[in-house]
Order: structure tokens, then C-alpha cells, then sequence
């Protein structure tokens, strides 16, 4: 039985190709991930884009002190394989930038199965498959 490669963007099926080479192609164009027998072979290389956000009034801003003390207080943590960063803790969620194996982030917290980063970001943990403490 010959492999079939699977595009997936955002949870969702783009399609199925017999040949990785074109499942490539279609993730490099449209930003998504190639799966095979239940796992992702490859990830396309996305350029991040971070929205600009200004505060509004009712926003707080986080004061020196509180982001020294939010440093001590975080973890380090390894990739182990290219991850998507993410804008809240979803695999739907808007990806923000893609980083590589052997990053090392640092952790404020963990959400569920979500790693929260210090700049509040997230990265799916998948119960340690994805990232380890560093």
C-alpha cells in the first residue's frame, strides 16, 4: 500500500496526495503541515506576523518589576521538533510564527496540554512530546 501524504491547515484537510514533494509544495503555499501514517513529516516555513497592538486605556501595562518577577518565576523549556506558536491555546488559533527544534522558550505556565509563554503566546505541549524542561 503506497503512503498518502495529508496537507493539513488549522485541523483541516487541504488534501491528499500519493508523493511528498507535492504535499510540500501545497503546505509551502499555503502555510500548513504534511501528515503521514499519523504524523507530521513537514512543516511549512511561515514568516511570522505579529500584529502591531497598542494598549488602550483600560489595558495595563506591566511595570519593570513585574516582568523581572514573571522572569524569575518562568520556566525553560527545549523543542523537540518545529512548532507553531500560537495566539491562544487552540490548534484553530491564529499561528503567529514557527519555531525550530532546539529552541529554548521560556514558560510562564502550562494550560491544560499548552505551554504559556512569557510573552503570551502558546505552544502545544502534547503531553511532553513536544517540548521538554531545558
Amino acid at each position: 500500500m503506497a503512503k498518502e501524504y495529508i496537507v493539513m491547515k488549522d485541523g483541516t484537510e487541504l488534501k491528499t496526495y500519493k508523493s511528498l514533494p507535492a504535499a510540500k509544495a501545497l503546505a509551502e503555499k499555503e502555510g500548513a503541515e504534511v501528515y503521514t501514517d499519523g504524523e507530521c513529516v513537514y512543516f511549512a516555513t511561515v514568516d511570522p506576523v505579529v500584529p502591531a497592538v497598542t494598549p488602550t486605556v483600560e489595558e495595563k501595562t506591566e511595570t519593570q518589576e513585574e516582568t523581572e518577577v514573571r522572569k524569575i518565576t518562568s520556566d525553560k523549556y527545549v523543542l523537540l521538533r518545529k512548532m507553531n506558536v500560537r495566539k491562544a491555546p487552540s490548534l484553530t488559533a491564529q499561528k503567529l510564527a514557527v519555531l525550530d527544534k532546539g529552541t529554548v522558550i521560556e514558560v510562564e505556565k502550562k494550560v491544560d496540554d499548552w505551554l504559556h509563554l512569557t510573552d503570551g503566546t502558546f505552544i502545544y505541549y502534547e503531553g511532553g512530546k513536544n517540548a521538554r524542561k531545558a
